[in-house]
């Protein structure tokens, strides 16, 4: 699977911060700063969130004002293999 720049550096941001928790969730609040920091605006980064569900690397469930971003054992591997 071809991953671009912008697909590659958002599951990094996503997994990174899902091994710093020790979990498989993430709050899109959570690393909102991070993907700020690495240029991207709220819409970019939706895009590229929804892409990655697209080709079933993350899971994403929207709860009230809340979006959880959740990466599935796939998403893992590829995180794993970046």
């Amino acid at each position: 699977m071809e991953l671009g720049d912008r697909e590659r550096t958002v599951l990094r941001i996503i997994g990174d911060a899902c091994d710093r928790k020790c979990q498989d969730s993430i709050k899109l609040e959570e690393v909102s700063e991070r993907f700020r920091i690495a240029g991207f605006n709220i819409n970019d980064v939706m895009d590229v969130l929804y892409r990655l569900e697209d080709l079933g690397l993350i899971r994403l469930e929207i709860i009230g004002y809340s979006t959880i971003i959740r990466i599935t054992d796939k998403g893992k591997d590829v995180y794993r293999s970046l």
